[in-house]
This record gives C-alpha cells, structure tokens and sequence, in this order.
C-alpha cells in the first residue's frame, strides 16, 4: 500500500481479519489459493506475494522507480532485500510471535537468542545508513519499502510491557541505532503514509 502511495496511484484497500480467519474463506480462496496476504487485483490481473506485487506496481507505473535506474543500484535493491528475507525475518518473527502471543516467559530463551541476531542485523542497516540516506542508496526504494514493515514488526513486539523484563535492548530504536531511528522517521514523513498504515498496528 505505502508502495501505491509513492507511486500515487489509486486504489481500494481491503484488509482480511486474521482473528476471523478472513483469508481461508472460500471467497478469498477463490483469488489467492495458499490464502496469503497480500494480494494485488488489477483488472485482469491477480498478483500475490510482495515482491511480486512491488515489480508488478514498478513495471506497470515506472516513476519512481522502486528498483533502480542502474544495474548496480538495482543490485544493492536486491541484496538488501535478499538479505531482510535470509537473516533478519526469521529471528523478529522468533521475538514477535511469542510476545504477540503473550508467551514470552515460555519463550524467552527463544526470543534472548534471536535478539543477538536481530541486532547484528540492525547494526549492519546502521551502518548502512551512515553513509545512505535509504537502505540502498540516495532514493527511496522496494528494499526501504521490505525491510520497513519487517521493523515496525519487531518493534511493535519489544515495545510490548512482557518485553521489558527481556532486555532486548532495540526499542526505543532512535535509543538503540539512532540511524535506523532517522530512517523510519523519514518513511513515516512520505505523502500518504498514513493511508497505508495498517489498522492493527495501531
């Protein structure tokens, strides 16, 4: 949806209740099979899962590009979102999971454990965003538009109050990597973030 947004395109929104298990009915079913979020429809066309959904937005509205001009850019696009998705989704769905859950005693040894990984990977995008003003470069981009989601969900579980006996040592994120801190303000400052932002993260 933020992605829509940049590119200012219109569009109709509809958001599946997972408490009521929306996205098994036979209706959604019927247009996602696996009854996974999201799904784009456009015209005659149906697209699922994420990355898909951004290439598909990119190529079908060009400006501004979500995956760069130039073939290293498009590169270092790519490498960070390669990377979200090999090192850092599983350890915050690790820490989110059981704190969402209200399992976080069952689970902390768990979530201690994932939270040394998350770091390292928090201060590598740290580190990134020294010298960047985006995760992969000067321009806003589909990695800035991955990993931020991927974030606000591990924040949204260490600023939880089961979290704080854990000393997880991430929230509050401008505290932690003043960076990464600089970023998400930053994503929050575009046109039209707060169409996009979810209801339940509220």
């Amino acid at each position: 949806m933020l992605a829509l947004e940049v590119k200012a395109m219109d569009y109709r929104p509809q958001r599946l209740d997972n408490a009521k298990r929306e996205q098994k009915s036979p209706d959604y079913l019927a247009i996602n099979p696996r009854g996974q979020v999201p799904t784009l429809q456009h015209g005659e066309a149906t697209v699922c899962e994420t990355l898909a959904v951004l290439a598909y937005i990119d190529a079908t509205n060009p400006e501004p590009p979500l995956f760069g001009k130039e073939p290293l850019e498009t590169a270092r696009i790519w490498q960070a979102i390669s990377e979200c998705d090999g090192n850092l989704r599983e350890p915050v769905t690790n820490i989110s999971r059981p704190l969402f859950r209200g399992k976080a005693t069952e689970f902390a040894e768990q979530i201690s454990e994932a939270a040394i990984v998350v770091r390292e990977e928090l201060g590598l995008l740290e580190s990134r965003l020294a010298a960047d003003r985006w995760i992969a470069g000067e321009t806003l981009s589909a990695a800035d538009l991955t990993i931020f989601p991927v974030v606000m969900q591990l924040l949204r579980a260490a600023e939880r109050e089961e979290a704080v006996p854990l000393d997880l040592a991430i929230h509050p994120l401008s505290e932690h990597f003043p960076n990464l801190g600089a970023w998400s303000e930053r994503i929050e400052a575009l046109k039209g973030y707060q169409n996009a932002y979810p209801p339940h993260w509220k």
